[in-house]
């Protein structure tokens, strides 16, 4: 399973663009935005023992998920990575009951522009935690969901048998807790402490579905209603610890197998809206056999760039139909768009208080930079860097002025 997100804000600055922004121009006639320079990282996969599949994902400095991948013959590459720092993992692809699998492996990697990274990964076997699931009556709970989750907020599920006999392999290094429901989250037990678990060890627990489960769904607003966006979210119950994830569709997600008790929900962004994380679920106590109804309001939202794209010989005549391009620091492309008959567009997504960001523009891509303003006339792409986003505020750039090439005919009519 996937390491949560770990972004976090920055200091909030509050800072106007003023005009003067430096200009890069595209060689004459360039349809299309001057792109970062990528890099690769690639390396061999060492394995203690047998060779095995290995999934290879790849997030940014923050955990932000960005890519997965196989990798092959025991070894791996990722090409086409702005530069910058990343986060790769390594899974073992092997069923989640084998007690022989690998732990996942974590490394840090940093990608310069047009060089290749080498970095190399050994594998080791993780730990495992085994057991037997049963009901209150002392009845294999078959098929019953048992999840191991450690100290890091990581966490690994597998199915209970015919028999209520459950293993859990590839555990990496840490200090587990297992949480456990019946097949039609009806049943619940409280979450079972397994303690410490090492490389190539193990524990055994004993658990009983002794609790009558019960039901939440929880509404998601925001300041602007509801928050339709489709994601993931997480409730945890506030006295045990124990977490459950949902996929929240049309403004609300619904949770099932719950211990009772009280609950707060992790929001992992959405839309222009950020991560909240810990935020109470209010008017909603979970009740054994029972369902009830909460809410979460999520009052935090990104930042947002917005300009008007204009011809620089003749800045009364917009540029309509121009691709506007949106990169953070490292070079990666957070958001995209296309200017409205005006010329004006907006950027924005969950964008956090941060500098040096770019603003790419692109004059018509599909007409090779053509555009009607005081005649057909052809435009270069630019590059306007430096430009700070807060969150929660809009950075204006007013008139962005696009050059004309030197080819144009529009610059020859006096």
């Amino acid at each position: 399973m996937l390491p949560p997100t770990r972004s976090r804000a920055a200091l909030l600055a509050v800072v106007t663009l003023l005009a003067g922004l430096l200009v890069v121009v595209a060689p004459t006639g360039a349809a299309s935005a001057v792109a970062p320079t990528t890099g690769t990282v690639t390396g061999v996969i060492n394995f203690p023992a047998k060779r095995t599949q290995v999934e290879v994902l790849w997030f940014t400095s923050g955990w932000q998920f960005i890519g997965r991948k196989n990798a092959g013959a025991g070894s791996y590459a990722i090409t086409n990575l702005p530069p910058g720092r990343y986060w790769l993992q390594f899974v073992d692809q092997r069923e989640s009951y084998d007690i022989g699998k690998y732990a996942a492996t974590d490394v840090q990697v940093s990608v310069r522009a047009g060089d290749t990274t080498i970095r190399n990964v050994t594998m080791q076997r993780g730990g495992y935690i085994t057991g037997t699931v049963r009901t209150g009556d002392g009845r294999p709970a078959a098929k019953a969901t048992v999840t191991a989750a450690n100290r890091q907020g990581r966490s690994f599920s597998t199915t209970a048998n015919s028999k209520g006999q459950f293993a859990i392999g590839g555990l990496p290094q840490s200090r587990y807790s297992v949480f456990t429901w019946d097949r039609r989250k009806r049943w619940v037990a409280k979450s079972t402490w397994a303690g410490a678990i090492r490389p190539r060890q193990g524990k055994d627990v004993r658990i009983r579905l002794d609790k009558r489960a019960g039901a939440m769904r929880v509404l998601l607003l925001s300041p602007e209603g509801s928050l339709t966006a489709r994601t993931q979210v997480t409730v945890t119950n506030r006295t045990t610890g124990q977490w459950w994830t949902a996929t929240a569709r049309s403004g609300s997600a619904v949770f099932q197998g719950l211990y009772p008790g009280r609950y707060t929900l992790d929001f992992p962004g959405a839309g222009v809206w950020l991560r909240a994380t810990g935020k109470p679920v209010q008017r909603a106590t979970v009740r054994p056999g029972r369902t009830v109804i909460g809410k979460v309001k999520v009052t935090q939202r990104g930042g947002w760039i917005t300009g008007q794209a204009v011809d620089a010989h003749a800045p009364a005549y917009p540029l309509a139909k121009a691709q506007v391009q949106l990169y953070d620091a490292y070079g990666t492309k957070v958001d995209e768009t296309t200017t409205a008959t005006d010329g004006t567009f907006l950027l924005d997504g969950q964008l956090y208080t941060q500098t040096g960001m770019t603003v790419v523009v692109n004059p018509n891509p599909n007409a090779g930079g053509w555009t009607q303003t005081t005649g057909y006339c052809q435009f270069q792409s630019l590059q306007l860097p430096g430009i700070p986003v807060t969150q929660g505020s809009a950075t204006a750039l007013g008139a962005v002025s696009v050059q004309q090439t030197a080819d144009s005919p529009c610059l020859k009519v006096s």
